[in-house]
């Protein structure tokens, strides 16, 4: 067979024109790529801008591939696989055969439910859905090849009585995917003895014999208003005793008693022919031709078929009814030939679509080339993901080779890794996503779910504390203050300042705390105004995590001592403050212009030795810093920033002046009172 044809795409680009028609490409986040022009640079090319440089523009194309389940409809199908998908983890590999058949067909189950509401969606009259009729048309042809190969290989890698028995469930898989027969066997049935008159009755008749469905056939031709005559009473004789292959014979012996019971009957079916018993109904003559397996029938039966396995079932029914599994294979191949030859063609490639070579791929039980050719369906890898790790937790997956179990694990891993970082780039998807990240392989999965885990878009703060509980469920640190810095930055820039504070907190990145507790004293010395003060008041010990934010909790407690005229603390906590080493330079004069109206109560707050240290402060910490930053204005006078500009008073010279007499003033009535309590 031909290898599978490469999708092109163009990309018109002006610039990448000049450089000769070359792009350079990055994946920027989950598979969306971004692709831009580039210029070829080797170890001559000289050092200088291009000849195009601000010339033409710069161009940058996203390319991603589409993603089927936006799509309502197939959002409803991953959700509910992905549940399914959960229960078989917990199974951990250890479930029987029939805990796996019923996984399989909850997984069929819900790709039949799906079918059933794009079918309905596609026959809808509403302008919206009719805009999406041919892509509701696309999704059937996807959806049905999937469950047609899922349910064909349930049978041929799940169902235990395949390794003796294929046929009957080989016969049960073309009765499912080619219903019309039967359909129109139903509706003649409950026509009664008048359904031989419809134009339907020997077309269904043929049909269901193609199918192998012997005991509907004899049930319509009881029907039939000639059913008495002589002819119609032979037919049923010889479909009635007809032997059947099932379950009782699974032993060597058993096979070998069927085949003789099945010769008689092929002999004496065959000999019954020959006298022209039947010659007065040539179509009933023609069932009964196909019964024992007529070359010459069968043949134009295939001609006319449409896929090349649709009638393969029916034909080893009749003909090789104890086919085993290995043989399946050997089988289908020599009846492609057969279907192509019939068809007048030398080259079965141009007749055989991908859904057939994936067909053969699983009679042939090519698991390998089975997997590579249904990761080709346009599902975003939906089906090749849940199968193969469907195929692994049975143990079928292994049988690839016997001493392959660790490429096994990798095929598995791979898949799930990739389905569920591609789940975790949509944003309604993110939490499916999670769970074949947590399932494939640890090192690889549960940190890309880290990762991906703070690439999400977060658009409410109820988003952001659900993903940060998920974090600190599965101690994913780094992920959290990660997330809590972007959300403080977020809140920063919409001027929710408290907010900020908060997240920044709870990302423990000190130099983002320092930064915010920094605008908010900034804020302070320019108006004089303490925003979020119910924030501050109740950071508590969490203030530890920055020296800025302990010194912004401090001088708050302050503030607020000094809002209740509560002196006594309030000048406590500021020579506590002055002896700290916590101060911003920028917050001196506002600290040092707060102890004025302390220095100047009548009744002595500070005491003599405190109003000593406050003056010491005042020469060796807030007047060199005034003169220092007096000197950078003098060397930069086109300096925009006003050195005094973070300073609520104007006139820093006459504050500085005000706090030398206020101190001499306490001083002085500090040493009165002092020396008076001693005496």
């Amino acid at each position: 067979m031909q290898e599978e044809q490469v999708a092109t795409f163009g990309i018109v680009d002006p610039l990448s024109a000049s450089f000769g028609n070359t792009l350079a490409g990055k994946f920027v986040w989950g598979n969306k790529l971004a692709v831009y022009a580039f210029r070829p640079i080797t170890a001559t090319t000289r050092d200088e801008p291009t000849e195009d440089a601000g010339k033409k523009p710069v161009n940058i194309h996203f390319l991603q591939p589409e993603f089927i389940f936006d799509d309502p409809i197939l959002r409803s199908l991953i959700a509910e696989a992905n549940s399914t998908f959960v229960a078989l983890q917990k199974l951990k590999c250890k479930g029987s055969k029939a805990d796996y058949i019923k996984i399989s067909r909850t997984y069929r189950s819900i790709i039949r439910a799906c079918l059933e509401k794009l079918q309905e969606a596609s026959g809808s009259s509403e302008p919206e859905v009719k805009e999406r009729y041919e892509l509701y048309q696309q999704f059937i042809a996807i959806f049905y090849s999937i469950e047609c190969v899922w349910h064909l290989s349930e049978i041929l890698f799940l169902d235990p009585f395949t390794t003796h028995m294929v046929v009957p469930q080989l016969l049960e898989w073309v009765r499912f995917h080619f219903p019309s027969f039967e359909r129109m066997a139903t509706d003649l049935l409950l026509l009664g003895r008048d359904c031989s008159k419809s134009d339907e009755y020997w077309p269904s008749l043929k049909g269901l014999i193609l199918q192998g469905q012997v005991d509907v056939a004899r049930a319509l031709l009881q029907l039939h208003s000639q059913a008495e005559s002589p002819a119609y009473k032979i037919a049923e004789q010889i479909l009635k005793t007809m032997p059947t292959y099932d379950v009782g014979f699974l032993g060597g012996f058993s096979v070998q008693k069927f085949r003789s019971q099945w010769q008689y009957w092929l002999t004496d079916t065959e000999r019954k022919l020959a006298a022209n018993t039947l010659a007065a109904e040539p179509y009933l003559e023609e069932l009964i031709h196909l019964v024992t397996g007529n070359t010459d029938v069968w043949n134009a039966q295939i001609q006319n078929s449409q896929y090349w396995y649709e009638y393969l079932p029916g034909h080893l029914f009749y003909t090789n009814p104890a086919c085993k599994h290995f043989e399946l294979g050997t089988i289908a191949n020599a009846w492609l030939e057969r279907w192509a030859s019939l068809k007048n063609s030398d080259n079965i490639e141009p007749l055989v679509k991908h859904l057939d070579k994936v067909i053969l791929n699983l009679m042939e039980n090519n698991m390998h080339q089975m997997i590579h050719s249904i990761q080709l369906m346009a599902d975003n890898q939906w089906f090749v993901t849940h199968l193969t790790d469907l195929l692994y937790n049975s143990g079928q997956l292994q049988l690839m080779g016997q001493h392959q179990l660790n490429d096994c694990i990798k095929l598995r891993d791979s898949l799930l890794y990739e389905f569920g970082s591609n789940l975790m780039t949509r944003n309604s998807l993110w939490q499916l996503g999670m769970d074949y990240l947590e399932y494939c392989s640890e090192q690889e999965g549960i940190a890309t779910l880290e990762l991906l885990l703070t690439k999400i878009p977060i658009k409410t703060e109820k988003q952001a504390l659900k993903i940060l509980d998920i974090c600190s469920k599965k101690n994913f640190n780094n992920a959290e203050e990660e997330i809590c810095k972007v959300q403080a930055k977020k809140s920063f820039s919409e001027e929710r300042y408290g907010n900020a504070l908060e997240w920044a907190i709870r990302s423990k990145d000190t130099l983002y705390i320092t930064s915010i507790a920094d605008f908010l004293l900034k804020h302070y010395v320019q108006t004089g105004d303490m925003l979020c003060p119910d924030i501050v008041a109740n950071i508590g010990s969490k203030m530890f995590l920055s020296p800025r934010l302990v010194f912004l909790v401090k001088y708050f407690d302050f503030y607020q001592f000094y809002r209740k005229r509560d002196f006594l603390p309030a000048a406590e906590l500021l020579l506590n403050l002055l002896e700290s080493e916590i101060i911003p330079e920028y917050f001196w004069p506002s600290l040092l212009i707060d102890t004025i109206p302390l220095l100047e109560s009548n009744d002595p707050k500070i005491l003599f030795n405190e109003t000593c240290r406050i003056l010491q402060h005042l020469e060796s910490d807030l007047i060199p810093l005034i003169e220092k930053k007096k000197k950078r204005l003098e060397k930069h006078p086109d300096d925009p920033v006003n050195i005094l500009k973070d300073y609520r008073h104007d006139n820093i010279e006459e504050i500085i002046n005000l706090l030398r007499l206020a101190c001499a003033r306490n001083q002085s009535r500090a040493i009165i009172i002092e020396n008076t309590l001693i005496n």
